[in-house]
């Protein structure tokens, strides 16, 4: 994948984010809010699996996403008491593929690694585990990715009965894309930064709307 699409799907994921995040800490009965904000996880899933297949260097990718997820986790601690953010979870994925690449793919590893973060209730859970290495598995085959995702989440929908993270297939369209013309550049640390800093204006934001 070429950096200007990578970048693409970054600056989708995080608008997408926004929305969602807007609507769970401004405007908790707007649905469609949090909707549209089902495209981020897939799209920041999938661009992990792209970093860890082209990284020069996996572990300073985990050293950085150890660093933001520290960080992040002040304002997510307002936001979801009690749980870790979506960058630790994202650390714990990384490492794990780290570890399921150089053990031969045992796969007793993405089944500790998924029971793990049920435990420590990181968001997406098993979910979000097994769609991650759907991403790895089916990498260079998208048809193959789409397929496997629609699966996974229809058995989400069936096992409770919920339509509104099944609604993150409305990513899938987006690894399709590709703008290798457009030239879209962007620092790397933009996308770290992005997650602490928009969650810590939008709880300022609601705190001093209800002073």
């Amino acid at each position: 994948m070429s950096k200007s699409t990578s970048n693409f799907l970054k600056i989708i994921a995080m608008l997408t984010m926004l929305i969602d995040h807007t609507g769970a800490i401004l405007f908790p009965g707007v649905i469609w809010l949090r909707i549209i904000g089902r495209i981020s996880f897939p799209l920041f899933a999938y661009l992990l699996v792209v970093g860890f297949k082209h990284t020069r260097n996996v572990n300073r990718y985990l050293i950085r996403l150890f660093i933001f997820a520290l960080i992040s986790q002040i304002p997510y601690q307002y936001l979801s008491p009690g749980r870790f953010n979506v960058i630790l979870y994202f650390f714990i994925a990384l490492l794990s593929l780290k570890f399921y690449d150089k053990n031969n793919k045992r796969f007793y590893i993405p089944i500790i690694v998924a029971l793990l973060t049920e435990y420590l209730s990181i968001s997406y859970g098993f979910y979000g585990i097994v769609a991650i290495y759907l991403f790895y598995h089916f990498y260079d085959n998208k048809t193959y990715i789409s397929i496997a995702f629609f699966m996974l989440n229809l058995l989400y929908f069936t096992a409770y009965n919920s339509i509104i993270q099944p609604l993150s297939i409305m990513a899938l369209p987006f690894l399709y894309v590709n703008v290798n013309h457009l030239n879209i550049k962007m620092n790397k640390y933009i996308s770290y930064l992005f997650y602490p800093v928009h969650m810590s204006i939008l709880l300022l934001i609601k705190y001093y709307s209800l002073l």
